[in-house]
Protein backbone atom coordinates (compact mmCIF):
# COMPACT_ATOMS: atom_id res chain seq x y z
CA UNK A 1 0.00 0.00 0.00
CA UNK A 2 1.60 3.59 -0.81
CA UNK A 3 1.00 6.50 1.56
CA UNK A 4 -1.40 8.88 0.08
CA UNK A 5 -0.60 12.01 1.31
CA UNK A 6 -3.32 14.81 1.16
CA UNK A 7 -2.34 18.43 -0.02
CA UNK A 8 -1.92 20.42 3.24
CA UNK A 9 -4.03 23.33 2.06
CA UNK A 10 -6.68 21.71 0.63
CA UNK A 11 -8.15 18.12 2.82
CA UNK A 12 -10.57 16.19 1.23
CA UNK A 13 -13.57 17.72 -1.07
CA UNK A 14 -16.97 17.76 1.33
CA UNK A 15 -19.66 16.32 -0.57
CA UNK A 16 -23.84 16.06 0.04
CA UNK A 17 -24.56 13.28 1.72
CA UNK A 18 -23.20 11.24 4.12
CA UNK A 19 -21.42 7.83 5.00
CA UNK A 20 -21.92 6.05 8.31
CA UNK A 21 -19.01 4.68 10.02
CA UNK A 22 -20.98 1.14 9.84
CA UNK A 23 -21.82 0.62 6.22
CA UNK A 24 -17.64 1.22 6.08
CA UNK A 25 -17.38 -1.41 8.05
CA UNK A 26 -20.25 -3.69 6.44
CA UNK A 27 -18.85 -3.38 2.86
CA UNK A 28 -16.67 -6.61 2.75
CA UNK A 29 -14.74 -5.42 -0.40
CA UNK A 30 -13.04 -2.61 1.06
CA UNK A 31 -11.13 -5.21 3.95
CA UNK A 32 -12.15 -2.77 6.79
CA UNK A 33 -11.55 -4.11 10.06
CA UNK A 34 -12.35 -2.33 13.53
CA UNK A 35 -10.02 -2.90 16.04
CA UNK A 36 -11.37 -0.71 19.02
CA UNK A 37 -14.89 -1.36 20.32
CA UNK A 38 -17.41 1.03 17.74
CA UNK A 39 -19.86 2.12 20.13
CA UNK A 40 -21.96 4.16 17.52
CA UNK A 41 -21.98 2.46 14.17
CA UNK A 42 -24.10 5.60 12.84
CA UNK A 43 -21.05 7.99 13.12
CA UNK A 44 -21.61 10.04 9.67
CA UNK A 45 -17.91 10.33 7.47
CA UNK A 46 -18.55 13.40 5.71
CA UNK A 47 -14.76 13.37 4.22
CA UNK A 48 -12.23 11.26 3.35
CA UNK A 49 -9.10 12.48 4.23
CA UNK A 50 -5.40 10.70 3.34
CA UNK A 51 -2.65 12.51 5.59
CA UNK A 52 0.64 11.43 7.08
CA UNK A 53 0.51 14.91 8.92
CA UNK A 54 1.06 14.72 12.61
CA UNK A 55 -0.59 17.68 13.42
CA UNK A 56 -3.61 17.78 10.98
CA UNK A 57 -6.15 19.56 12.74
CA UNK A 58 -5.67 22.95 10.93
CA UNK A 59 -7.40 21.37 7.60
CA UNK A 60 -10.10 19.86 9.63
CA UNK A 61 -13.77 20.63 10.02
CA UNK A 62 -15.45 17.16 11.84
CA UNK A 63 -16.60 13.75 10.36
CA UNK A 64 -13.58 13.07 8.61
CA UNK A 65 -12.44 9.71 7.92
CA UNK A 66 -8.23 9.90 8.14
CA UNK A 67 -6.69 7.57 5.92
CA UNK A 68 -2.69 6.67 7.23
CA UNK A 69 0.01 4.23 6.46
CA UNK A 70 0.90 5.08 10.04
CA UNK A 71 3.97 7.66 9.74
CA UNK A 72 2.70 9.93 12.31
CA UNK A 73 2.39 6.93 14.42
CA UNK A 74 5.24 4.91 13.54
CA UNK A 75 8.34 4.67 16.40
CA UNK A 76 7.06 7.43 18.28
CA UNK A 77 6.88 7.86 22.12
CA UNK A 78 4.08 6.76 23.44
CA UNK A 79 2.50 10.91 24.89
CA UNK A 80 3.38 11.68 20.93
CA UNK A 81 0.80 9.10 19.82
CA UNK A 82 -1.32 10.19 22.71
CA UNK A 83 -1.47 13.71 21.43
CA UNK A 84 -1.61 12.85 17.57
CA UNK A 85 -5.16 10.83 19.04
CA UNK A 86 -6.53 13.35 21.31
CA UNK A 87 -5.93 16.02 18.36
CA UNK A 88 -8.05 13.72 16.37
CA UNK A 89 -10.63 13.13 18.61
CA UNK A 90 -10.79 16.90 19.86
CA UNK A 91 -11.09 18.27 16.06
CA UNK A 92 -13.97 15.45 15.80
CA UNK A 93 -12.98 12.96 13.58
CA UNK A 94 -14.87 10.14 12.97
CA UNK A 95 -12.67 7.17 12.56
CA UNK A 96 -8.75 6.77 12.22
CA UNK A 97 -7.82 4.03 9.55
CA UNK A 98 -4.69 2.32 9.44
CA UNK A 99 -3.23 0.68 6.16
CA UNK A 100 -1.07 -2.20 7.55
CA UNK A 101 1.73 -3.32 5.17
CA UNK A 102 4.39 -0.12 3.88
CA UNK A 103 5.04 1.26 7.62
CA UNK A 104 3.38 -1.04 9.94
CA UNK A 105 3.39 -4.38 10.04
CA UNK A 106 0.69 -4.32 13.53
CA UNK A 107 -0.42 -1.32 15.50
CA UNK A 108 1.40 -0.14 18.33
CA UNK A 109 -0.26 -0.96 21.70
CA UNK A 110 0.06 2.70 22.85
CA UNK A 111 -2.04 3.99 19.29
CA UNK A 112 -4.74 1.06 20.32
CA UNK A 113 -4.76 2.30 23.86
CA UNK A 114 -5.11 6.01 23.23
CA UNK A 115 -7.98 5.53 20.93
CA UNK A 116 -9.74 3.18 23.08
CA UNK A 117 -9.20 5.57 25.52
CA UNK A 118 -10.43 8.83 23.51
CA UNK A 119 -13.74 6.97 21.70
CA UNK A 120 -11.89 7.71 18.62
CA UNK A 121 -12.99 4.20 16.32
CA UNK A 122 -9.38 2.74 15.01
CA UNK A 123 -9.78 0.70 11.80
CA UNK A 124 -7.49 -1.54 10.14
CA UNK A 125 -6.89 -2.38 6.06
CA UNK A 126 -4.01 -5.24 5.31
CA UNK A 127 -1.76 -4.75 2.70
CA UNK A 128 -2.79 -5.06 -1.18
CA UNK A 129 -6.18 -2.69 -0.97
CA UNK A 130 -5.51 0.97 -1.98
CA UNK A 131 -6.92 3.47 -0.64
CA UNK A 132 -8.31 5.08 -3.84
CA UNK A 133 -10.84 1.56 -3.10
CA UNK A 134 -12.43 3.73 -0.03
CA UNK A 135 -12.61 6.94 -1.09
CA UNK A 136 -13.86 5.33 -4.82
CA UNK A 137 -16.83 3.46 -2.54
CA UNK A 138 -17.21 6.63 -0.64
CA UNK A 139 -18.13 9.06 -3.68
CA UNK A 140 -20.14 6.62 -5.32
CA UNK A 141 -22.70 6.37 -2.33
CA UNK A 142 -22.53 9.99 -2.17
CA UNK A 143 -23.45 10.04 -5.69
CA UNK A 144 -26.33 8.09 -4.80
CA UNK A 145 -27.53 9.75 -2.37
CA UNK A 146 -27.61 13.18 -4.10
CA UNK A 147 -29.90 11.28 -6.93
CA UNK A 148 -32.27 9.90 -4.17
CA UNK A 149 -32.11 13.81 -2.46
CA UNK A 150 -33.09 15.23 -5.90
CA UNK A 151 -36.30 12.99 -6.32
CA UNK A 152 -37.10 12.95 -2.73
CA UNK A 153 -37.19 16.98 -3.43
CA UNK A 154 -38.50 16.37 -6.58
CA UNK A 155 -41.02 14.11 -5.69
CA UNK A 156 -41.98 16.98 -2.23
CA UNK A 157 -42.36 19.53 -4.91
CA UNK A 158 -44.86 17.98 -6.63
CA UNK A 159 -47.33 17.07 -3.80
CA UNK A 160 -47.13 20.75 -2.25
CA UNK A 161 -48.17 21.95 -5.68
CA UNK A 162 -51.07 19.81 -5.12
CA UNK A 163 -52.02 20.35 -1.87
CA UNK A 164 -52.27 23.89 -2.91
CA UNK A 165 -53.77 23.75 -6.02
CA UNK A 166 -51.47 24.46 -8.58
CA UNK A 167 -51.33 21.40 -10.05
CA UNK A 168 -53.63 18.70 -11.28
CA UNK A 169 -53.92 15.04 -10.06
CA UNK A 170 -52.53 13.48 -12.94
CA UNK A 171 -48.78 14.12 -12.03
CA UNK A 172 -49.11 12.24 -8.50
CA UNK A 173 -51.25 9.25 -10.33
CA UNK A 174 -47.96 9.00 -11.76
CA UNK A 175 -45.66 9.07 -9.06
CA UNK A 176 -47.55 6.87 -6.91
CA UNK A 177 -48.10 4.65 -10.15
CA UNK A 178 -44.24 4.95 -10.74
CA UNK A 179 -43.46 3.90 -6.78
CA UNK A 180 -45.62 1.13 -6.69
CA UNK A 181 -48.53 2.43 -4.58
CA UNK A 182 -50.92 2.98 -7.31
CA UNK A 183 -54.68 1.24 -6.79
CA UNK A 184 -54.61 0.74 -3.18
CA UNK A 185 -54.91 2.80 0.02
CA UNK A 186 -51.99 4.66 0.86
CA UNK A 187 -50.26 5.24 4.34
CA UNK A 188 -49.07 8.75 4.77
CA UNK A 189 -46.93 9.73 7.53
CA UNK A 190 -44.57 13.35 8.36
CA UNK A 191 -42.31 13.34 10.00
CA UNK A 192 -39.73 15.91 10.92
CA UNK A 193 -36.95 16.21 8.72
CA UNK A 194 -33.72 15.51 10.74
CA UNK A 195 -34.93 11.96 11.21
CA UNK A 196 -34.69 11.22 7.32
CA UNK A 197 -32.01 7.74 8.13
CA UNK A 198 -34.66 6.33 10.25
CA UNK A 199 -37.61 7.19 8.08
CA UNK A 200 -35.77 5.34 5.18
CA UNK A 201 -34.93 2.78 7.76
CA UNK A 202 -39.01 2.42 8.55
CA UNK A 203 -39.67 2.48 4.88
CA UNK A 204 -37.76 0.83 2.52
CA UNK A 205 -38.57 -2.64 3.74
CA UNK A 206 -41.76 -1.73 3.05
CA UNK A 207 -40.61 -0.14 -0.62
CA UNK A 208 -42.38 3.08 0.27
CA UNK A 209 -41.26 6.60 -0.94
CA UNK A 210 -40.03 9.70 0.42
CA UNK A 211 -40.86 13.27 -0.27
CA UNK A 212 -38.72 16.07 1.42
CA UNK A 213 -40.93 19.20 1.94
CA UNK A 214 -38.98 21.80 3.95
CA UNK A 215 -38.79 21.12 7.00
CA UNK A 216 -40.64 18.03 7.18
CA UNK A 217 -40.27 14.32 5.44
CA UNK A 218 -43.54 12.53 4.06
CA UNK A 219 -43.70 8.84 3.73
CA UNK A 220 -45.64 7.07 1.63
CA UNK A 221 -46.28 3.54 2.09
CA UNK A 222 -48.84 0.71 1.59
CA UNK A 223 -51.36 0.60 4.19
CA UNK A 224 -50.40 -2.83 5.21
CA UNK A 225 -50.93 -4.66 8.58
CA UNK A 226 -47.45 -5.32 8.53
CA UNK A 227 -46.18 -1.19 8.12
CA UNK A 228 -48.58 -0.45 10.47
CA UNK A 229 -46.91 -2.61 13.05
CA UNK A 230 -43.52 -2.07 12.08
CA UNK A 231 -44.71 1.79 12.41
CA UNK A 232 -46.33 1.14 16.04
CA UNK A 233 -43.57 -0.82 17.07
CA UNK A 234 -41.00 1.53 16.09
CA UNK A 235 -40.00 4.50 18.44
CA UNK A 236 -40.52 7.75 15.95
CA UNK A 237 -43.08 10.40 16.65
CA UNK A 238 -44.54 10.45 13.24
CA UNK A 239 -48.26 12.06 12.18
CA UNK A 240 -50.23 9.41 10.32
CA UNK A 241 -53.33 10.00 7.77
CA UNK A 242 -54.35 7.31 5.11
CA UNK A 243 -55.29 8.27 1.18
CA UNK A 244 -57.67 6.07 -0.65
CA UNK A 245 -56.32 7.46 -3.90
CA UNK A 246 -54.36 10.27 -5.99
CA UNK A 247 -56.84 12.77 -4.90
CA UNK A 248 -57.00 12.30 -1.59
CA UNK A 249 -53.46 13.53 -1.15
CA UNK A 250 -54.94 17.01 -1.13
CA UNK A 251 -56.57 16.31 2.57
CA UNK A 252 -54.58 13.29 3.39
CA UNK A 253 -50.62 14.91 3.39
CA UNK A 254 -52.21 18.13 5.60
CA UNK A 255 -53.51 15.50 7.83
CA UNK A 256 -50.46 14.14 8.34
CA UNK A 257 -48.91 17.44 8.73
CA UNK A 258 -51.41 18.04 11.34
CA UNK A 259 -51.18 15.19 13.38
CA UNK A 260 -47.50 15.25 13.85
CA UNK A 261 -47.95 18.36 15.45
CA UNK A 262 -49.47 16.23 18.26
CA UNK A 263 -46.63 13.11 17.76
CA UNK A 264 -44.10 15.60 19.01
CA UNK A 265 -46.09 16.26 22.17
CA UNK A 266 -47.41 12.59 22.53
CA UNK A 267 -43.48 11.23 21.36
CA UNK A 268 -45.45 8.62 19.15
CA UNK A 269 -47.33 7.92 16.46
CA UNK A 270 -50.45 9.42 16.07
CA UNK A 271 -53.28 9.11 13.16
CA UNK A 272 -55.19 12.13 12.16
CA UNK A 273 -58.18 10.68 13.76
CA UNK A 274 -57.07 11.09 17.28
CA UNK A 275 -56.83 14.60 17.02
CA UNK A 276 -59.49 16.33 18.41
CA UNK A 277 -58.94 19.75 17.76
CA UNK A 278 -60.17 22.28 15.14
CA UNK A 279 -56.91 22.18 13.33
CA UNK A 280 -57.37 18.61 13.08
CA UNK A 281 -60.28 18.88 11.49
CA UNK A 282 -59.27 21.26 9.38
CA UNK A 283 -56.94 18.72 8.33
CA UNK A 284 -59.72 16.59 7.12
CA UNK A 285 -61.08 19.02 5.22
CA UNK A 286 -60.75 19.38 1.57
CA UNK A 287 -58.97 22.27 0.44
CA UNK A 288 -61.76 23.27 -2.04
CA UNK A 289 -64.07 23.67 0.85
CA UNK A 290 -61.95 26.28 2.67
CA UNK A 291 -60.80 28.65 -0.37
CA UNK A 292 -64.36 30.33 0.65
CA UNK A 293 -62.90 31.43 3.80
CA UNK A 294 -59.83 32.93 2.61
CA UNK A 295 -61.67 35.13 -0.60
CA UNK A 296 -64.36 35.78 1.74
CA UNK A 297 -62.57 37.03 5.23
CA UNK A 298 -58.94 37.82 4.08
CA UNK A 299 -58.47 38.67 0.80
CA UNK A 300 -60.35 41.91 1.12
CA UNK A 301 -58.01 42.53 4.05
CA UNK A 302 -54.80 42.01 1.86
CA UNK A 303 -56.07 44.32 -0.70
CA UNK A 304 -56.56 46.91 2.12
CA UNK A 305 -53.52 46.54 3.64
CA UNK A 306 -51.41 46.95 0.42
CA UNK A 307 -53.26 49.68 -0.86
CA UNK A 308 -53.41 52.05 2.18
CA UNK A 309 -49.74 50.91 3.80
CA UNK A 310 -52.52 49.47 6.96
CA UNK A 311 -52.25 46.29 8.97
CA UNK A 312 -55.33 44.55 9.49
CA UNK A 313 -54.32 40.84 9.09
CA UNK A 314 -51.52 40.72 11.43
CA UNK A 315 -54.08 42.63 13.93
CA UNK A 316 -56.21 39.80 13.52
CA UNK A 317 -53.69 37.56 14.02
CA UNK A 318 -52.76 39.00 16.86
CA UNK A 319 -56.04 39.25 17.85
CA UNK A 320 -56.77 35.71 17.45
CA UNK A 321 -53.66 34.24 18.90
CA UNK A 322 -54.41 31.30 21.66
CA UNK A 323 -54.70 33.29 25.07
CA UNK A 324 -54.99 36.80 23.72
CA UNK A 325 -57.76 39.61 24.89
CA UNK A 326 -57.93 42.87 23.09
CA UNK A 327 -55.33 44.17 25.92
CA UNK A 328 -53.15 41.35 25.03
CA UNK A 329 -53.09 41.29 21.07
CA UNK A 330 -52.55 45.60 21.51
CA UNK A 331 -49.65 45.03 23.17
CA UNK A 332 -48.12 42.33 21.48
CA UNK A 333 -48.02 44.39 18.26
CA UNK A 334 -47.46 47.60 20.02
CA UNK A 335 -50.38 49.48 19.70
CA UNK A 336 -53.06 51.14 21.79
CA UNK A 337 -56.04 49.49 22.70
CA UNK A 338 -58.45 51.64 21.26
CA UNK A 339 -56.18 51.29 17.71
CA UNK A 340 -56.42 47.81 17.78
CA UNK A 341 -60.63 48.25 18.24
CA UNK A 342 -60.63 50.68 15.23
CA UNK A 343 -58.94 47.73 13.20
CA UNK A 344 -61.36 45.45 14.35
CA UNK A 345 -63.81 47.64 13.36
CA UNK A 346 -62.21 48.11 10.15
CA UNK A 347 -62.18 44.49 9.69
CA UNK A 348 -65.78 43.87 9.93
CA UNK A 349 -66.82 46.98 7.80
CA UNK A 350 -64.77 45.27 4.68
CA UNK A 351 -65.75 41.53 5.65
CA UNK A 352 -69.18 42.15 7.26
CA UNK A 353 -67.92 39.53 9.65
CA UNK A 354 -67.34 40.70 13.45
CA UNK A 355 -64.34 39.81 14.74
CA UNK A 356 -65.84 40.30 18.28
CA UNK A 357 -68.48 37.51 17.62
CA UNK A 358 -67.56 34.15 18.62
CA UNK A 359 -68.72 32.39 15.31
CA UNK A 360 -67.31 35.27 13.09
CA UNK A 361 -64.20 34.77 14.84
CA UNK A 362 -63.97 30.63 14.65
CA UNK A 363 -64.09 31.75 10.89
CA UNK A 364 -61.83 33.66 10.69
CA UNK A 365 -59.74 31.64 12.47
CA UNK A 366 -60.51 28.78 9.69
CA UNK A 367 -59.53 31.00 6.99
CA UNK A 368 -56.35 32.48 8.65
CA UNK A 369 -55.39 28.41 9.41
CA UNK A 370 -56.07 27.79 5.08
CA UNK A 371 -53.77 30.26 4.37
CA UNK A 372 -51.39 29.78 6.62
CA UNK A 373 -51.46 25.26 6.04
CA UNK A 374 -52.76 24.91 2.42
CA UNK A 375 -50.93 26.99 0.18
CA UNK A 376 -52.95 30.05 -0.05
CA UNK A 377 -50.48 32.17 2.09
CA UNK A 378 -49.69 35.41 0.09
CA UNK A 379 -47.89 36.96 2.56
CA UNK A 380 -50.71 39.31 3.76
CA UNK A 381 -50.42 38.87 7.34
CA UNK A 382 -46.77 38.56 7.47
CA UNK A 383 -46.21 42.54 8.02
CA UNK A 384 -45.27 43.67 11.26
CA UNK A 385 -47.56 45.48 13.19
CA UNK A 386 -46.67 49.15 13.29
CA UNK A 387 -46.94 51.23 16.51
Amino acid sequence: MTAQAADPVAPATPHTGTVSLGELLAEEDLHVDAVTPVVDAGRPIRYVYPTELADPSPYLSGEELILSVGVPVAGRPDDVVRQYVATLQRRGVTALLIGLGDVLDELPEALVRSCTDHDLPLLIQHAAVPFRRIIDWTEARRARDREADAREHELGALLRWFVAGTLGVGPVESALSDHGLAGAPVAVCAFPAEMHAQVHQLVDPHAGAVAALGDHIVALCPHTAEFSADLAASSLACGVAVGADAGSMAYAIPEALEALREAARWRRAVRIDEIATLDGLLAAVPKVRLVPFVHQLLVPLVEHDDRHNTYLVSSLEAFLAPGNDLTAAADQIYVHVNTLRNRLAKIAELTRANPLDETDRINFRIALWAARNMGMNDGGGSRAARA
